[in-house]
């Protein structure tokens, strides 16, 4: 997926979002801090994921979820991140269970990021999704300097649209979202320019 509203951004403005994405180690957040994924992390994601509480109907994860469809995802994500496109985040318990999984995709020439994520179980209908949301879309704009942030939602999902309307995200129609698999999914597309 690209971002349907293409801002016109310098390559300066560009490499310098590169720059901040590849720099990215954590981010800290009402949960704790959130780190890197790495591969020692693909079992606990693994257990995470299995919970169809949790995974629901997120397109960007690496279905069907095994260690290996897991290790790849990561693998990728670090590439990504070398090169100032892509994160993938983990948040760990007190326990060092991982509760929490942020996916971040870059676009740096248009100025724009996407995100999407999940929250273990336990942690659901606890407001906890609503207050990292708001806080990432804030950490986006302002520390990697992003003006354009873009979302899919299922168009069934409709406390996500809620969620989305109240952060005064804008729905600017549908698209089809792919899979890793490759297989499709209908999404509702919504953005939300910095100055708004």
């Amino acid at each position: 997926m690209e971002p349907k509203t293409k801002l016109n951004i310098s390559k300066e403005e560009a490499q310098r979002i590169r720059a901040r994405v590849r720099a990215v180690q954590t981010i800290s957040g009402d949960l704790g801090v959130s780190r890197r994924a790495v591969q020692a992390d693909a079992p606990g994601l693994l257990k995470l994921l299995s919970d169809a509480r949790v995974s629901g109907d997120v397109y960007t994860l690496p279905r069907p979820f095994s260690l290996n469809s897991i290790s790849a995802w990561i693998r990728d994500h670090t590439q990504q991140a070398k090169d100032g496109r892509g994160l993938l985040m983990v948040t760990e318990d007190e326990r060092g269970q991982i509760i929490t999984l942020t996916d971040f995709q870059f676009w740096p020439e248009y100025s724009a990021c996407e995100f999407g994520g999940v929250i273990a179980a336990h942690l659901q209908s606890q407001s906890v999704g609503t207050k990292g949301m708001a806080h990432l879309c804030d950490w986006v704009f302002k520390q990697l300097g992003i003006r354009l942030l873009v979302m899919t939602t299922s168009p069934q999902n409709i406390r996500s649209h809620k969620l989305l309307r109240g952060l005064n995200f804008t729905q600017m129609g549908e698209m089809d979202s792919v899979r890793p698999d490759g297989s499709v999914r209908k999404s509702l597309y919504w953005e939300l320019l910095r100055e708004n």
